[in-house]
């Protein structure tokens, strides 16, 4: 049985007040194209579908047309949870009547009772979907305190285990897709936190009875703790940390026997990257996209450039979009580290302790000025200066 596991699509986002609607079109373009390569029994997606719970109508018509395709067309069904950026109501429109059709949507804490059980290959499946939920509600479904997300889904897995135990004497195969931050996995800079200090991590031990997990959440394609607990990483990249990644699917193939299994990521081949590039200007302006090395930026990647000079250069921006058409950000490089901006804190109260207002006036106008102040002006400045101490003196209670 194969199946084909994708996630974290955030149709409707910008990048740098971009819109990637037509890159992330492109890239279920070539997803679709890996559809009718692998011809997978089953789709999972793992959620964030959309970019924010009230998505713009471009972004559920894309959503709308390429699951038409799949299960109409293609006649392979697709499996689906909402995320943690999707509404679960929204989503969930309509989830009995379309399961019929060929889509299954795990949108309710009730849903996680009605596993999809497919047979194909001659190998039977339970597929479970747990849709993304905060600890409060299904701590109110459950009807006892669940404070984190790791006691939500222990709830969730012990409400579960008649089912499993009847797939377990069956000897079906079981598959869960879950939207979630699973200990040992590594973050990207543009998810958004599932909550403070802590509390959104799972342990990945919860997650090993099942021969396959499809993980969504982080957007870094990765395997967690083992081959059969997965990420398969955003449809595009989303921030500068995604630079340079694969972005693709996973593909799963569940033999009758663990041992048959394999797994593997199918990377996109033709979707646009983003890339960083880093150096001053004039290095920047006289390299071209068509001179990088093998692996760097292709001629209509989206780039983010990175200046190294001591300050940003007059119109960078239009400069370096005549080399790299796809530039999407201008930054300079800021060796910021905390402990020194904290020291660098401390040396300043204590310059300025040490100070008199008519020295830190001097200076002040000495740095806006860029040049030194004539001493008439200065002379002025220090006499406003203290008509001003002695009005304010005055005025004090």
């Amino acid at each position: 049985m194969t199946l084909l596991h994708s996630s974290d699509w955030h149709l409707g986002k910008s990048l740098f007040a971009k819109s990637l609607l037509e890159d992330q079109r492109a890239a279920l373009d070539e997803l679709t194209i890996i559809i009718e390569s692998e011809r997978p029994d089953v789709i999972l997606l793992s959620g964030d579908l959309y970019d924010r719970s009230v998505p713009p109508e471009d972004a559920v018509k894309m959503l709308d047309q390429f699951l038409a395709k799949a299960i109409l067309e293609l006649k392979v069904p697709v499996v689906l949870i909402p995320g943690n950026h999707d509404s679960n109501t929204r989503v969930g429109v309509g989830a009995e009547l379309l399961r019929a059709s060929g889509l299954h949507v795990f949108a309710t804490p009730e849903s996680i009772l009605n596993p999809l059980r497919l047979n194909a290959s001659g190998i039977t499946t339970s597929i479970y979907g747990i849709p993304y939920l905060e600890p409060s509600e299904w701590s109110f479904h459950f009807g006892k305190p669940l404070k984190t997300h790791e006691d939500a889904l222990v709830a969730i897995l012990e409400s579960l285990e008649p089912l499993r135990a009847d797939d377990r004497a069956a000897g079906r195969r079981s598959v869960l897709l879950l939207h979630a931050y699973v200990t040992g996995g590594e973050p990207s800079e543009s998810e958004r936190p599932l909550s403070i200090g802590g509390s959104d991590l799972v342990s990945s031990e919860l997650l090993s009875d099942f021969d396959y997990v499809a993980l969504g959440h982080l957007h870094r394609p990765q395997k967690v703790s083992s081959e059969r607990i997965r990420y398969p990483g955003s449809l595009f990249p989303y921030s500068q940390s995604e630079a340079a990644q694969n972005k693709g699917a996973v593909i799963a193939k569940l033999g009758a026997k663990k041992e048959d299994d394999l797994f593997h990521f199918r990377a996109f081949e033709k979707t646009r990257r983003l890339h960083v590039v880093r150096g001053t200007l004039d290095e920047l302006t006289t390299a071209t996209p068509e001179s990088a090395p093998p692996g760097g930026p292709r001629p209509d990647d989206y780039i983010i450039a990175i200046l190294t000079d001591e300050s940003l250069p007059f119109e960078a921006f239009r400069r370096l979009n005549k080399v790299y058409s796809g530039l999407l950000h201008v930054a300079r490089d800021v060796n910021w580290s905390r402990s020194a901006a904290e020291k660098a804190d401390l040396e300043s109260r204590s310059l300025k302790r040490d100070l008199s207002d008519r020295d830190v006036l001097a200076m002040f106008m000495t740095n806006v000025a860029q040049n030194e102040v004539s001493g008439e002006d200065r002379e002025w400045l220090l006499q406003e200066l203290e008509a001003f101490t002695k009005l304010e003196s005055s005025e004090a209670p």
